[in-house]
């Protein structure tokens, strides 16, 4: 068995490997799950956003934004004043979660979501970063992660 360590020490380049280094903001729009549910909408609709931009959701709970593919998209969120449930801050509970419905999503990390969740597309805001230019997710969706059935979860908490 053999372990892998990173290179240390003076003369050693440790910024190569630098992933999003000078990397344009992401533009990410979002959208409330509580609007989903009052609106009688579905989390799997493939016209989810072009419902919520014609349905004149007030901007807390549906709009686009730029943010910063350095910083966690719930960091994001609260720099543009907007104010997503959070509770631990480090990937540990599920109270941030997401449903990423295009783009694509990392989490450096995750003791919260099963592996399927994480398939199925959930992803903790508190952990996450955006990794491609355009992402659009459904915010505030822990009552989809507490039940399990994406689409079908308990009232949401107020936003």
């Amino acid at each position: 068995m053999s372990i892998e360590l990173p290179a240390v020490g003076p003369g050693v380049d440790t910024d190569a490997d630098d992933e999003g280094e000078d990397l344009p903001p992401a533009e990410m729009e979002y959208l409330s799950y509580r609007s989903v549910v009052e609106h009688g909408w579905d989390v799997d609709d493939d016209d989810l956003f072009d419902k919520a931009a014609r349905a004149n959701l007030d901007e807390d709970r549906y709009g686009r934004i730029e943010i910063d593919r350095e910083e966690t998209i719930l960091r994001s969120a609260e720099a543009n004043d907007l104010s997503w449930g959070s509770q631990c801050r480090s990937g540990t509970c599920n109270v941030c979660a997401a449903v990423v419905k295009s783009g694509d999503v990392e989490m450096d990390m995750n003791l919260a979501l099963t592996d399927e969740q994480v398939e199925e597309g959930v992803r903790l805001t508190c952990t996450a970063y955006p990794d491609s230019d355009r992402v659009r997710i459904v915010f505030n969706a822990f009552p989809l992660v507490a039940n399990d059935e994406p689409g079908r979860g308990r009232e949401p908490a107020e936003d």
